[in-house]
Formats: C-alpha cells, sequence, structure tokens
C-alpha cells in the first residue's frame, strides 16, 4: 500500500514543504502531463529486485517502504520526491546497509546514472512548463529597503508593522512560503501611508544647521541619577583640565545643584565641568543627553567630549584611569526604542569623539560605558571595584552639529510632488476624511491632472523597478481624480495614488515570467541578491538598453555591487538565515549557571558582529570556503577578545586580528554567535549542535526523529553527562543510524558554552565544588563545577578525532562538500527557490568552476549569478 500523502518537493535533501499554492501550480502543469510516467528502465527495476526488495516487500516495508506497491509516476510530486530518496540513500552508501551483500560498485553507478537519467527528465519536464519558482512578493526586510531607496529615508523602520514571514528551505525568500493576506493588505496600505507622509518636507523654509553644545551638567538624564545613593553618576565640578587635576585626585563636590554650575560663567571651565557615569546605562534609569531632539530627519554631526576615570571605592576622590573605556552611542526614542549609532573609546586624557549619523526626528541621545556594572541600585556590587577603587566614564559635552541637508526639500518630496509650491502647515489640526491627522505642508497645483500624470508616471516607474505604459498608470490616476472630486486636497489626493502603488502586485512582487529574464527582471533579481533592496538607477538604465544580459557587463556590475556599502545588506540578510544569526536573542544565558554573561550587551553586540564582519571579508578578498571552518584570523575588539581568552587586543573597534598558533577559533563553527543560536541558554546540546552542522555547513540536513522518540535533555545537576545519555539513546536502532552523523559534530563543540566561551567542566546547580563571586549584573552568584567535557568522537566514515582542532581538520579533507553546501545556500537565497533534482548538474558545475579559485566566496556568487539558474526562471 502507498504511503499516504505529505508535503514535500522535489529539493536534494527533506527540509522544506510545498504550498497549496505551490501544490495548485503544479497541478495545472500535472494535467498537460501523461497520465503515468514511463516504467522505470530495467536497470534500475532489476537493481531493486536484487539488492532493495527483500527489506522493502509488502511484508517487511522497512523504513516503510514498499517496491511492490511504489511504481514510478513522473507527473505525481509525492512519488517523484520517494524515488529522489532512494536515489540519495543508494548514493551515499546508506543502502544497501553495509551488513548485506553490497553490490559491485559498477552496478551501483549503473543503477545511479540510469535512476538519475529518469528522474532529471521528470523534473526538467515540469520546469520547462513552469520555471523553477512561482512568483513571489517582497519579504518584510526587502520591502522596508525597497522604500528606504525609493523615498531616500536611509532609517525608515517598517518591518515589525508587517507581519513577520515564513522561512522555507532556510530563508524568507522562497515564494511558496511568502503568502499574501488581507492582514498583509491592510498593514501595506498603513505602512505605505506613514512612508510617504515621512518623506514629504515638514515645512517650507530650509531648516538651519547649527552647532549646539549640550553639557552634561544641564542634562536631566544625568543628573537625576546623581549621588551616593543611586551611585549610576558623579559630578566632577571645576576640574582643571589644563592643570590636569584629574591625575592628582580631587575631592567630590556633593552640591548637586543647578545654581551651583551657574555661577561660573567662564566657558572654557563649563566646558571642562563633568559627570562621571560609574555603571553602564540601564533601565528604569537611563543616562540621556535629553535637552537634545533631532528637529527633522536627517544628518547630524556628534561629538562627545569625555575621559576615563577611577573614583575612589567611598566615592570620595577620582584619579586617572589606568586603561581606555569603550563608550557605545544610541538613538534613542521614548520609551524605550534604542538604535545602535556607533562607537568608540575615551583614554585618561580627556578627548573628543565624533560620529557622523542619521536621526530620526524625535530621537534624543543615549551614551552607554559599557564595560560597567550594569545593574538596580542600589542593591549590587560592583565587580571590577578593587582596593584602588572602580573605573568610570566622564562625560563633559556632547556637540550637534546640524542638520546636514544636501538640498530643501529632501529627494523623497521632489519625486512625490517636484517642484510644485508648498505652504507651511496651518497651525490647526488637519482632518484627512474622518481621522485627525498631524499638520502637514500643503503642495499646490494650477493643473491638478497634468501635473497628476507627469508625477504618477515618475512614482511608479521607480516604484515598478521598470518603465510603465498609460495604460498601467490609469488605475492610480483614477484614484487621484476621485479624491480630488471629493473635495480631497491635491496632497492628500496624490498620496491616496502614491499608496495604491504601493499597495499593488507591481511593487509588492517580483516579475518574472517562466523562461529566461529580460534585462528589468534580471537587474531586480541581482539587486534583492546582493543589496537585499531595488536596483539602482545604474542598473536600470543597463537593463533598459539590454547591455545588463551580457555577462560581461553582468559580471562587472556583480563587482560593482559587492563593493558598494549596500552589500552589508546582503550579509546580514544572507547570515541572518543561513546561520540563524537572527535568533541570537531568542534565550539569554542561565543567571546561576552563567553570571558572568548576564546584562552584557557590549558582548551581545560584539558576537553579532563577528560573523558579519568575517562573512564580509570573505567576500572583500575572496577567500575560499575553507575559512568557513577554519582560518588564522578572527574579526575581535577588547571584549570578544577577552571572551576568547586571546591577549593584546583593546579597544571597542571591530578589526580583523590573527589568531595564536593552535587557537580553537577561526571559521564560523566556532564563533560565538553560532555557538549561542544553537545552545538554549542553559545547556548545550551535541545532538541540536550537530544536526546544525550538518545542515548549514555540510548540506547533509537529518531526518526528523521518530515521533514516539523522546529528546535528550541536559543534566544541569551534574549527575550524568550529556555523552552518557546519548550512549543510551543510541542504542535503540531508530536512533543509530542517524545519530552516527548528527553527534559526531556536536561532541566536537561541547568545548563551547551556551556563549561560545571556552570550557573544561560542564558547570551544575547540583553536584560539584563551589564557586562563588559577583555577576556582571552586580549580584552574588553560587554555581558548582560539573564533570568534565569529553569532545573526542569518531567521524561517520570511522576517522577519529580528538577534540574541535581535529575535527575542523576532518571537515578540511573534503572542501566540495563545504563549496556544494554554500552554492546551494546562496542559490536559495538568490532565486527564491529550492534546488531541484535537475539543478544537481549545475550545481556540480559551479562547484567545479570555483575550484579554479579556491572556492572563493566571491567566485562562487559570480557562478551563480552567470548561470541559467540565477537568469532563468
Amino acid at each position: 500500500m502507498k504511503p499516504p500523502p505529505q508535503p514535500v518537493t522535489y529539493v536534494a535533501d527533506t527540509r522544506g514543504f510545498i504550498s497549496w499554492r505551490g501544490l495548485a501550480v503544479i497541478g495545472v502543469v500535472l494535467l498537460s502531463l501523461p497520465a503515468s510516467g514511463a516504467p522505470l528502465p530495467e536497470t534500475v527495476s532489476d537493481f531493486i529486485d536484487q539488492h532493495c526488495a527483500s527489506c522493502h516487500d509488502a511484508s517487511e516495508k522497512k523504513g516503510n517502504l514498499d517496491f511492490d506497491a511504489l511504481t514510478f509516476q513522473a507527473q505525481d510530486p509525492i512519488n517523484l520526491n520517494r524515488w529522489i530518496k532512494v536515489f540519495d540513500r543508494a548514493r551515499s552508501g546508506e543502502m544497501p546497509p553495509k551488513k548485506r551483500s553490497r553490490p559491485e560498485s559498477s552496478e551501483l553507478d549503473r543503477f545511479l546514472a540510469s535512476l538519475s537519467q529518469t528522474l532529471s527528465s521528470a523534473d526538467q519536464a515540469i520546469v520547462a512548463q513552469n520555471g523553477r519558482a512561482v512568483r513571489r512578493r517582497l519579504n518584510r526586510f526587502e520591502y522596508e529597503n525597497s522604500l528606504r531607496d525609493l523615498l531616500s529615508l536611509p532609517n525608515l523602520s517598517l518591518r515589525d508593522s508587517i507581519p513577520e514571514d515564513t522561512a522555507a528551505y532556510g530563508f524568507n525568500k522562497v515564494g511558496e512560503a511568502l503568502d499574501t493576506s488581507h492582514v498583509h493588505l491592510s498593514r501595506y496600505l498603513a505602512a505605505g501611508d506613514n512612508a510617504l507622509r515621512a518623506a514629504i518636507a515638514p515645512r517650507r523654509t530650509t531648516p538651519q544647521s547649527q552647532t549646539i553644545r549640550y553639557h552634561t551638567w544641564d542634562q536631566p538624564g544625568f543628573i537625576k541619577v546623581a549621588g551616593p545613593e543611586l551611585r549610576k553618576t558623579f559630578p566632577l565640578v571645576g576640574l582643571d583640565l589644563q592643570r590636569d587635576l584629574v591625575a592628582r585626585g580631587r575631592p567630590i563636590d556633593k552640591d548637586f545643584a543647578r545654581p551651583k554650575l551657574a555661577a561660573s560663567e567662564d566657558p572654557v571651565r563649563r566646558d571642562q565641568e563633568s559627570v562621571a557615569m560609574l555603571m553602564s546605562t540601564y533601565e528604569p534609569a537611563e543616562i540621556q543627553f535629553n535637552r537634545f531632539r533631532a528637529p527633522v530627519s536627517a544628518r547630524y554631526r556628534l561629538r562627545f567630549s569625555g575621559y576615563a576615570i577611577r573614583m575612589a571605592p567611598d566615592y570620595t576622590a577620582v584619579s586617572r584611569a589606568s586603561r581606555d573605556e569603550p563608550v557605545v552611542i544610541y538613538a534613542a526614542t521614548p520609551p524605550r526604542l534604542l538604535r545602535r549609532l556607533g562607537g568608540f573609546d575615551f583614554g585618561p586624557e580627556p578627548t573628543v569623539r565624533e560620529l557622523d549619523v542619521w536621526l530620526q526626528a524625535g530621537e534624543t541621545i543615549q551614551p552607554d560605558a559599557v564595560r560597567l556594572v550594569r545593574s538596580r541600585p542600589p542593591d549590587f556590587k560592583n565587580p571590577l571595584a578593587t582596593s584602588e577603587g572602580m573605573p568610570g566614564v566622564a562625560f563633559q559635552w556632547l556637540e550637534v552639529e546640524g542638520p546636514l541637508l544636501d538640498d530643501w526639500p529632501g529627494p523623497g518630496h521632489r519625486l512625490l510632488f517636484g517642484d510644485l509650491p508648498f505652504a507651511d502647515p496651518p497651525s490647526s489640526v488637519a482632518r484627512v476624511g474622518k481621522n485627525p491627522a498631524p499638520p502637514r505642508i500643503t503642495v499646490t497645483s494650477t493643473d491638478p491632472e497634468t501635473d497628476a500624470a507627469r508625477l504618477m508616471s515618475g512614482f511608479a516607474g521607480r516604484a515598478f523597478r521598470r518603465p510603465v505604459a498609460s495604460t498601467v498608470l490609469e488605475p492610480y490616476l483614477g484614484i487621484v481624480r476621485r479624491a480630488l472630486s471629493e473635495c480631497f486636497d491635491f496632497t492628500e489626493a496624490m498620496l491616496a495614488g502614491y499608496g495604491a502603488v504601493l499597495a499593488s502586485p507591481r511593487f509588492l512582487f517580483l516579475d518574472a515570467q517562466p523562461g529566461p529574464l529580460d534585462g528589468f527582471a534580471l537587474a531586480e533579481r541581482l539587486a534583492y541578491f546582493l543589496w537585499n533592496s531595488p536596483p539602482d538607477p545604474l542598473l536600470r538604465s543597463l537593463a533598459a538598453d539590454g547591455s545588463l544580459l551580457r555577462p560581461a557587463t553582468l559580471r562587472d556590475q556583480t563587482e560593482r555591487m559587492l563593493d558598494d556599502p549596500r552589500a552589508q545588506r546582503f550579509v546580514e540578510a544572507f547570515l541572518d538565515y543561513w546561520l540563524d544569526l537572527r535568533q541570537i536573542g531568542a534565550s539569554g544565558p542561565d543567571a546561576a549557571l552563567y553570571p558572568e554573561y548576564q546584562l552584557d550587551d557590549h558582548l551581545l553586540e560584539s558576537m553579532l558582529e563577528e560573523p558579519r564582519l568575517y562573512f564580509a571579508e570573505l567576500l572583500r578578498h575572496d577567500l575560499g570556503v575553507d575559512h568557513l571552518v577554519a582560518s588564522d584570523f578572527a574579526m575581535l575588539n577588547e571584549r570578544l577578545a577577552a571572551h576568547y581568552g586571546i591577549s593584546g587586543v583593546t579597544g571597542s573597534a571591530m578589526r580583523r586580528v590573527p589568531l595564536p598558533e593552535g587557537s580553537v577559533r577561526g571559521g564560523l563553527i566556532t564563533q560565538a554567535a553560532v555557538l549561542k543560536v544553537t545552545a538554549n541558554g542553559t545547556t548545550t546540546s551535541p545532538v541540536v549542535r550537530g544536526a546544525w552542522i550538518m545542515r548549514h555547513i555540510l548540506g547533509q540536513p537529518p531526518p526528523p526523529p521518530p515521533p514516539s522518540v523522546p529528546a535528550v535533555e541536559s543534566d544541569i545537576r551534574g549527575a550524568t553527562t550529556i555523552r552518557e545519555q546519548l550512549a543510551l539513546h543510541r542504542a535503540e536502532e531508530s536512533c543509530a543510524a542517524c545519530h552516527r552523523s548528527i553527534d559526531p559534530p556536536g561532541f566536537a563543540l561541547e568545548s563551547f558554552d551556551v556563549m561560545g566561551g571556552w570550557r573544561d567542566h560542564y558547570r551544575s546547580v547540583g553536584q560539584g565544588e563551589p564557586v562563588t563571586g559577583i555577576g556582571h549584573h552586580g549580584l552574588k552568584f553560587t554555581y558548582r563545577i560539573g564533570p568534565a567535557v569529553d569532545a573526542s568522537g569518531e567521524m561517520p566514515d570511522g576517522r577519529p578525532f580528538a577534540d574541535i582542532r581535529s575535527f575542523k581538520a576532518n571537515l578540511l579533507a573534503d572542501e566540495a562538500v563545504l563549496a556544494r553546501n554554500l552554492v546551494q545556500q546562496l542559490t536559495v537565497y538568490a532565486t527564491g527557490a529550492p534546488i531541484r533534482f535537475s539543478d544537481r548538474g549545475t550545481i556540480e558545475a559551479m562547484v567545479r568552476n570555483a575550484e579554479r579559485h579556491s572556492h572563493g566566496v566571491r567566485s562562487i556568487i559570480h557562478e551563480i549569478v552567470q548561470s541559467d539558474l540565477f537568469q532563468k526562471k
């Protein structure tokens, strides 16, 4: 009897699913195919009869596979997928099993070649009629980037207002999973309207750029947490920096009243007066320069004056610091929305640091001395305090220059309304329909019909990413005309038409028909691949004249785009899903077992930056896929280097650092971010980490566990190790086969804790020698030393490894496996479709071609862009 239908596709593994929409499309195709497939070649049927049928017939049905009932039906996707599984298991050597008589290699090769041809022919028949992928919509990150670029609003935040996208085959770019509901359409209309209104100039007159200095003494965000009780900040009044009294120490002025400062009218002295941070800023009392609010959304230049200090244990004197202190600057929006702007270090000498940033209207500035203790005062201890004192950072002032405008109104406003005159908003609140809306400027037109047609043509052409015919524009102009007839002003009427454009399929969906992509579709696919955003004017012009279709031009544009800062969008979007970095904040380290990691945002941010900078370095220098496993360098700053036990790295800036000989770091798989997303915050599991390595690095995802088999949980009491528990688990015949492949990489990574720190022993809350101290969050802790970690194991082919170093060496023995997986991952991401059986030949050709360049990551991207898989749908 045939197995029941289940959601599957023609992919090279069992990762994904196919949506009802995808099945409907396939159903249309299947109607045009023969009612039944051709019989299996005799070579295939004879091989099965001789080597497979005795275990997989109607009476045995091992693995729920019955060859007596399994005929070959080329038009049935479930049937085809089962035959692909048969092919893969035979090719891997898993079947027929070794305990039975194995076929001669020549016989196996003939079987595989014949079955491969049969499966490829069936798959190609469907691809020829339907293409590789269904038409897909923009995911919410692409949607946000598209509006940012279209309206020239670099920090427009919309993604959280759109429903979260479903991932399939590892990514949020696969059309089968990106459905569109009435909820999506409602959110698109609202988000599009918000974006359009954000692009409109808030007033007619150009905002004047000013340079204003905000002294910390005059900031409620600094002073409200000052003093011995809260101990977050301390005023340092009247320190004459020219005579460097800081170096000799000075009593703290206990008078925190503002009138005291007002008596000092000397501007030099005012600039020298400081407020020192002794704790990292943390709710409920954030330290902010909150007398400043960005007046308009624009670019600003921020200058910070400050220095590192050491405060006496009794808070009575301050002295010169013995080291630099890292500082991170955030843009803050009430009540608690933070956006990282950048960072720098303050040394013992007063220094001015500068950041060039984009601020949204209404944002203020929140500095954070990120190495300092973070807790809720007053019930805490400072883990950095010694008999000589505690570290701190003294801020003197923030100077804001801006807004820095290239022109006014901005390019987004001009896209919407060109050079039409406009007036300042009225003083009273305007009304849009029945709903009150914030006051806005009023654009006037003496010829609304002509102006609307001209403006809509330019806007729609940019939004739709290709030229548009007048017939395409007519529905949107009809909305404008109707709004004008209902007494809406010209501004609101145009916004209604523009909003319809931004909610239309031509904007929300990537345009492609089955077959070769035209120039505009190719430009679109290339831009959303390498920039995660729409094509720029140069790409559109090359699409318009057809030159983008030439291989040399396409290669040149790929190079240009990889060198563009917007390629960082690709790096982040690709790694967020390939490496699961988007889940880095899904769990936190357990407070009882890992107190040193508590509330350490600087470590977490540094961990997230490392794989992004590392992958960008591989791209920049076309480094090979062996660097995914091991390398002689890492991207580190002082905090991350300390986490890794690497000395000689100072400062908060991330940079390329050579690794000492024999380091366990280097490559992606031992980076802290990867090790964190494969742990749950309390324990690590060789099964979880091993399955992750198989799926994400080797491209060999294990099948899901049988539903009747319970998960193996680590024992945090310290009574048994996870290895001992897994030994019992592998005694089950149904578990042993998969765990031979899953467990080895997981065992090799057991030397790393839930945050990627090195460990020789597990930690326990039950048995073992106690360890006590004060955590990063300022609270006392006690945990216990658990059993020793054993990171040794045996590869599925029998090769042993003693630890992570020798495990990496084993992985590097077959570089083509790493290259093949990266080609597949990037192809799914770039094309929005899974790897089909008939794609395998093209994938192998790309792997072979990239070998000429040592399987360099940049070379692999060029191979994908030049391939038929990329240039055809």
